[in-house]
């Protein structure tokens, strides 16, 4: 299952769309909050993928959560913006949060900056920010695939 995981978009949904419109083999799309109603722009031209969308500090609309646990393929992810978890200082309370929830991977954004790590066999990543990037003009984004009880991450760029 390919997973399209976005965060940071703050407003510009051209890469997130340029991204769906070239890659017809994504199942689920991810976004990690800020501006979750850019979501709406792109739901409406690909109705038929699977969304989890969280909300971010730059989110108003209460009706979203701000952090979920999803199953993909017998995989527990936890999906949040990060920012209640003071991830511009360190990861160590996200990381802790995900240890306690038993997952196999922890999923934030908030920081504009693309990372993984494993901690004790949990992925931790971040996408980066597909619309305000924190160093220059690289737009990124990530692309998870579940297979053989595996995740397998590549990080991607659009210009």
């Amino acid at each position: 299952m390919s997973i399209f995981v976005f965060s940071d978009s703050h407003g510009i949904t051209e890469g997130i769309i340029k991204v769906l419109k070239k890659n017809k083999y994504c199942e689920l799309v991810i976004h990690l909050g800020d501006f979750t109603k850019d979501m709406d722009v792109v739901k409406k031209k690909f109705e038929n993928l699977k969304y989890e969308v969280i909300r971010g500090n730059n989110d108003w609309d209460r009706n979203i959560p701000v952090e979920k646990v999803i199953e993909v393929k017998g995989k527990k992810i936890f999906i949040t913006h990060g920012h209640y978890y003071g991830v511009k200082n360190d990861y160590q309370r996200i990381i802790n949060k995900g240890k306690v929830l038993e997952v196999d991977a922890v999923l934030f954004g908030h920081t504009h900056v693309p990372e993984e790590i494993f901690c004790d066999g949990m992925l931790v990543l971040n996408p980066g920010s597909i619309g305000r990037p924190a160093y220059g003009n690289n737009k990124t984004y990530c692309v998870i695939d579940v297979k053989n009880n595996k995740f397998w991450t590549e990080f991607k760029s659009v210009k």
